[in-house]
């Protein structure tokens, strides 16, 4: 079984988006630095009642300030936080990853994809991990990834995923990686 893990929602959340006028500073390098935190609005609302979690997928990994605080991750490799105002529900404080970091871990003879076409992955039914391949990047280069050819999904290590799972947060769980199936997106 493998150290790694992928994301998923796991109760009603709105699909949240960076606020209009601030999309084009986000999304233009992998690293911004705003100088005030980046307001986030909810786009589509579930028709049923929900809270606000702890964690977002929207616009991208969020944790919300107070769980950010209690971890120590604010300087994985290849990761960037920049601080967001969710205005859903009164306003909350979050901490989004910026990620910009890949590394070539995917097994390309055994996974099985659902196209590879010029070195990129759109779509896979089977998963398999290159563990070759991992063994030769230092743990620390490795704690939160995605795949050079294959960005859809970002890795966790066991070590990160203990560490944010210790403080029981709400709105995601981690699935084993080994559990991937295609009725995911991507």
């Amino acid at each position: 079984m493998s150290d790694y893990f992928f994301i998923r929602e796991n109760q009603p959340t709105p699909i949240y988006a960076v606020a209009e006028e601030f999309e084009e500073e986000m999304l233009r390098t992998p690293f911004t630095s705003p100088s005030a935190p980046v307001p986030v609005i909810a786009t589509h609302k579930p028709e049923q009642e929900y809270a606000i979690a702890d964690i977002l997928l929207e616009p991208e990994f969020a944790l919300s300030q107070h769980l950010f605080d209690s971890l120590k991750i604010e300087s994985l490799y290849g990761s960037n936080w920049i601080p967001l105002k969710l205005l859903d529900q009164g306003e909350h404080d979050f901490m989004m990853l910026q990620l910009a970091h890949e590394i070539d871990v995917i097994c390309h003879e055994q996974s099985i994809f659902k196209r590879f076409k010029r070195g990129y992955i759109s779509g896979m039914k089977t998963l398999v991990i290159d563990s070759d391949k991992l063994a030769q990047i230092p743990l620390y280069k490795r704690q939160v990834f995605r795949d050079s050819s294959w960005g859809f999904h970002t890795f966790f290590h066991k070590d990160i995923v203990d560490q944010i799972m210790r403080h029981s947060p709400t709105g995601i769980e981690f699935v084993p990686i080994e559990t991937f199936n295609e009725s995911w997106a991507g």
